[in-house]
């Protein structure tokens, strides 16, 4: 009879303890891989986004969180720069060029994201395409915004729609929603497979401006009244003293004029210009993107940097970082970071996982040799007609193998289909997509093994020899069945 078919009958006939011990060992496996895979495709994913930056500039902290924040819209921002300092790295003969962001609020957790309109068009993704609008067109004055692809599936926004934005980066029920300042979607962006999909950008006026308002509807502290006090026409007397935020998130006030005293007239509330003073100042970039003439955005939350040569990156980011004002972070770099902290908690899994695998397959040596008692008769049929024992103990040892490496087949499936779950869960809190069916590359071993043999391979492969080594003790008992004895019994 044939080996194989001897096999199939074995295991048919005890189908249900088959089914249960292969499915043991599955539930490890799955584990095993779904947490492989999307370790791998998530820090791929990762790194695909991180190198489509060079240079991120924030407020001094930590630029871990820095990164996270500005690259990947994960986290709180760290804090705020000056305008002005966005304004001298710009000028910088070593930068191609320099983007401003500005956060601090959000539509149903999707981050509103202040920025220029010669973002569309600087800032690249790794594959060198632009940030490109599929339809409509950039936003080119205040309270426009273009919306990421997910914001349009998720939301239903369209073009010409308009939606309410809620304070800061997070969606809360608490959180104070600027009613009087409605936005109006002009462009929805091409689908890139990053987290901005998940962005609504917006003009760094509209979120100086919006703030501004919500302040000026809320009323000012007994402190900021004596602070917008007139000061002394010494100095900067005629300097405005800057704006307070009492809100749990980073804001982004334009300095305006005291108000004036009781009993002005309405039309006096413009101070007048004391030496030393530029109010009339010619139009900035920065007026043009805020879209209120002689007003000037006063912070940005980041800044992201593109350098005209790949030897200025460690200079530049080494004297950012030594001076006081702000700290200079390496995107690439810093997710490295990232997953090195990661995988300790990554390797915890994986070893449980393991564990399961190996006590499920103690179950199939267990199952196999609980079954060899009623078995032994079979066996000494078997010899007295001809079989050998070398035989015998190859069906036994070939059955224990069949069973794990089914229950390694069940698992890998498991595994995949668990990570579709996760995907589409991981997709929409990060935008980064993942693909629950890609065979994942195996880590450990010769160059060869890894560069031809998939995880999943292996594991179904290793699965089958760990089988194979329970079943040795009970095909060694098999192996050693008195067939005289069994026979007459």
């Amino acid at each position: 009879m044939h080996t194989l078919t001897v096999i199939y009958r074995n295991l048919r006939q005890r189908w249900l303890s088959t089914a249960l011990t292969a499915l043991s060992i599955g539930l490890g496996v799955a584990l095993v891989t779904a947490i492989t895979a999307l370790r791998q495709q998530a820090q791929a994913n990762f790194d695909n986004v991180a190198a489509s930056y060079e240079l991120v500039v924030g407020a001094k902290g930590s630029p871990l969180q820095l990164v996270l924040n500005t690259v990947f819209h994960l986290d709180v921002p760290v804090g705020n720069l000056p305008y002005s300092y966005y304004r001298k790295l710009k000028a910088d003969d070593r930068v191609a060029y320099a983007v401003p962001l500005a956060l601090g609020d959000n539509y149903r957790g999707f981050r509103l994201v202040g920025t220029e309109p010669e973002y569309f068009n600087l800032v690249r993704l790794k594959d060198g395409q632009p940030v490109a609008v599929a339809q409509g067109r950039p936003f080119a004055a205040d309270y426009e915004a273009v919306i990421g692809s997910v914001v349009a599936r998720e939301t239903g926004l369209a073009l010409g729609q308009t939606f309410v934005a809620r304070h800061g980066v997070e969606d809360t029920a608490a959180a104070e929603e600027h009613e009087d300042a409605p936005f109006t979607v002009v462009g929805i962006l091409r689908e890139t497979g990053t987290p901005l999909d998940r962005v609504i950008f917006i003009s760094l006026g509209s979120v100086d401006e919006i703030h501004q308002e919500s302040r000026d509807k809320g009323g000012k502290s007994l402190l900021e009244q004596l602070e917008a006090l007139p000061a002394e026409p010494s100095g900067a007397a005629g300097s405005p003293p800057e704006d307070r935020d009492d809100h749990d998130h980073h804001h982004h006030h334009r300095k305006k004029p005291a108000a004036p005293p009781v009993g002005d007239t309405p039309g006096g509330d413009k101070p007048a210009v004391l030496p030393g003073q530029t109010t009339s100042a010619p139009a900035t970039p920065n007026q043009a993107a805020a879209g209120v003439p002689g007003q000037a955005i006063d912070e940005v939350t980041a800044i992201i940097v593109k350098l005209r040569s790949p030897g200025y990156l460690f200079l530049m980011h080494r004297e950012i970082n030594k001076g006081k004002d702000a700290q200079a972070a390496l995107p690439g770099v810093e997710v490295q970071k990232l997953f090195a902290i990661v995988g300790t908690v990554d390797r915890a899994l994986l070893l449980m996982s393991v564990l399961v695998v190996v006590v499920a397959a103690v179950s199939v040596l267990v199952a196999i040799y609980n079954s060899l008692a009623e078995r032994r008769r079979e066996v000494a049929v078997l010899r007295a007609l001809g079989a050998h024992r070398r035989t015998v103990f190859g069906w036994l040892v070939w059955e224990a193998a069949m069973t794990a490496a089914l229950g390694g087949v069940v698992g890998v499936l498991m595994g995949h289909a668990l990570l579709a779950v996760a995907g589409s869960s991981l997709k929409f809190l990060s935008g980064l997509p993942l693909d629950p069916w890609r065979w994942t590359r195996l880590e450990v071993g010769p160059a060869w093994l890894t560069a031809y043999v998939p995880f999943e391979v292996a594991v179904i492969a290793g699965t089958l020899v760990l089988g194979a080594v329970m079943g040795l003790l009970p095909a060694a008992l098999a192996y050693r069945t008195n067939v005289a004895r069994h026979l007459s019994e």
